[in-house]
């Protein structure tokens, strides 16, 4: 009997032992990170028959459980991706802001307007030399000012790599801590509790970089850990690691894949979440946007300026050459086209029309019956290609394909990704600003049909000739000598005589009369007065706005941007916060509560102790009697 006393405070004392050393352990980790308090789970001893009577046998211990909860766990997971996702985009977002906020950015439109300040001048004095050197040197200004700004913008392309590549490797090694835990859960026999919040702080972890699944295997062997949509990086004691690899057609836009033993598959960006997929975000829509647009700005005013200079006479009496590179030059067409390193195609982008011109990256996939081009906007459509010139057209832009792509093959048209960087002075010679417009006149066309100089030759003065019949044209000089035998009207192309080039619409009547007169005239400064409408005019988006607007306007697209990331933010930071508190109030520490357990099982320590004492007491009397 004493024996069987003695068994049973032994046991309970242990039990009570126990739940003192669990509780102890709960307020040494109060302000541990990750830790989930813990209880012990106690079961009664199975009884014993004596006599026909069932007595107990005591208490053990069944478990030490974890107090988890796991759609709370999984809840403050998703939230964790989702404001990392958020705060990730924000401050990138502020970055942007805060470069367009910048001394430099705000250089841009302030260079522009001293230009047309200094082409105002020059108008008042156009023979003057000087004042001509002081509208390429701002020229040249503004040439620099959009080339140093287009290279900060782009280094921030680099920056955002770099970090790309740390919070990779940091996936990856966690991904490595997740399989080792996995495996020394496999080796020690459970339950793993601290383990376990181990392995809760690493997915916690990776929970900020991407978006993280987790199920469990069968037979004890872990866990599976799935990020994204689906990819595995964990399975049980075995990891694969994230890596980025070339682009297609784009090698230097590097995608993001997951190598799963000897195979690589790629990830899209919307498909990882978390700060990996805001940083994939920058690099790849964020900063090419900043870089199309500030192009489509540059593109357009050397555009103007150039077909301007086109349109008129220098210093010489000669057309006016371009004060820029050519926008269309052969160089610069043939550089807005990506292709694969082993592609056969040939393929250039020539800007014809700054007013239907837009950013960004259009897809183009040839199907071996036409071809598949994916807008910025994500609109797809089919387009045929011109048979006499072998191009299309789209958004302001002539395609010209010169040789097919292979059937299937992709090309990335970017027509203005850096037209900032590619603006360059054409000219230091202060003499070729044209300063005088041609003349021409059809002050004796009774008809609404436009006559307009396109390039000036050997041939200045001379008159164009409708026919009696309306159906017809001639060119003469001014004493009636013909210079061009009579022609079908209306022209279909533009029409050169002597290296003069005119343009002649519809809507002329018969015998209507226009004339040009390309004669240097000394202080003309009709085509000054032209180049000083480019700062007023609305030439782009569809002609809604000026060129300076596409600063602006992109000043104001980001704030925007930024204005809503900054609600976003907040929205998902309250979101964590309650996912937090909510798994705190499940899984946290409550220090009054583990004191009042601490008296309660220390009280149940002494009274099994006593059990203990009065057990040797009765054994001791037993002795005693013999």
């Amino acid at each position: 009997m004493a024996s069987d006393l003695l068994n049973l405070g032994t046991q309970s004392v242990l039990t009570a032992q126990r739940q003192l050393n669990t509780t102890g352990h709960n307020i040494s980790n109060v302000n541990t990170e990750g830790y989930s308090r813990q209880s012990v789970i106690q079961g009664t001893n199975d009884p014993r028959q004596l006599g026909g009577q069932t007595y107990g046998m005591g208490v053990h211990v069944d478990n030490v459980r974890r107090s988890w909860d796991q759609f709370a766990v999984k809840e403050l997971n998703v939230a964790t991706t989702t404001q990392n996702h958020r705060q990730e985009n924000l401050s990138n977002l502020d970055m942007l802001s805060s470069m367009l906020s910048s001394v430099t950015s705000k250089k841009i439109p302030e260079n522009l307007n001293d230009w047309f300040n200094s082409v105002k001048t020059l108008a008042d004095t156009p023979n003057d030399v000087g004042a001509r050197k002081v509208v390429l040197e701002k020229a040249d200004l503004t040439r620099q000012t959009l080339n140093n700004f287009h290279e900060t913008v782009r280094e921030q392309a680099d920056v955002a790599n770099k970090k790309l590549t740390i919070g990779i490797e940091r996936v990856n090694q966690i991904a490595v801590e997740i399989r080792d835990l996995h495996r020394l859960m496999m080796k020690v026999p459970g339950p793993h509790n601290d383990l376990m919040d181990r392995h809760e702080n690493l997915i916690r972890e990776l929970s900020e970089y991407t978006k993280v699944t987790v199920t469990p295997r069968g037979n004890s062997e872990g866990f599976n850990v799935h990020i994204g949509n689906g990819h595995t990086l964990v399975s049980g004691a075995e990891a694969s690691q994230l890596k980025m690899i070339d682009g297609v057609p784009d090698v230097h836009q590097r995608r993001l894949a997951m190598v799963e033993g000897k195979g690589i598959k790629a990830i899209k960006t919307d498909d990882i979440g978390g700060k990996i997929e805001a940083m994939l975000e920058l690099r790849d829509e964020q900063i090419p946007n900043v870089m199309d647009e500030l192009g489509r700005l540059a593109a357009s005013f050397s555009y103007e300026v150039n077909k301007l200079q086109g349109q008129g006479l220098d210093l010489n009496g000669e057309v006016g050459g371009n004060i820029y590179t050519d926008v269309n030059s052969e160089v610069i067409a043939k550089s807005r086209v990506v292709a694969a390193s082993q592609s056969q195609a040939d393929v250039a982008v020539y800007i014809d029309d700054t007013s239907q011109l837009k950013g960004g990256e259009y897809a183009v996939k040839y199907t071996g019956d036409g071809y598949s081009v994916t807008k910025p906007s994500g609109e797809t459509v089919m387009v045929d290609l011109d048979s006499s010139s072998s191009s299309f057209f789209m958004d302001g832009m002539r395609v010209e394909i010169r040789e097919e792509p292979s059937i299937g093959e992709k090309l990335l048209l970017r027509p203005t990704r850096h037209s900032a960087a590619q603006i360059k002075m054409a000219t230091n010679d202060p003499h070729t600003i044209a300063a005088q417009s041609f003349e021409a006149s059809s002050t004796f066309a009774q008809g609404d049909a436009t006559f307009k100089m396109i390039d000036a030759g050997e041939l200045r003065e001379f008159e164009v000739h409708i026919s009696p019949t309306g159906n017809e044209f001639a060119v003469t000089d001014t004493k009636g000598k013909v210079l061009l035998a009579p022609q079908a009207y209306p022209p279909k192309e533009d029409v050169t005589v002597l290296g003069t080039t005119f343009r002649l619409s519809p809507g002329a009547l018969p015998n209507d009369k226009f004339t040009a007169n390309l004669t240097a005239s000394e202080g003309d400064n009709g085509n000054l007065r032209k180049m000083l409408n480019i700062q007023t005019a609305k030439t782009v988006n569809d002609k809604q706005s000026t060129i300076i607007d596409l600063y602006h306007n992109l000043n104001t697209d980001v704030g925007l941007k930024t204005s809503t990331a900054t609600r976003l933010h907040e929205i998902a930071t309250l979101e964590q916060q309650t996912a937090q508190e909510r798994l705190a109030s499940i899984s946290g520490v409550n220090l009054d509560e583990e004191a009042a357990n601490m008296m309660k099982f220390q009280q149940a320590y002494m009274a099994s102790s006593r059990v203990m004492q009065a057990a040797n007491e009765t054994f001791d009397t037993i002795l005693a009697l013999r």
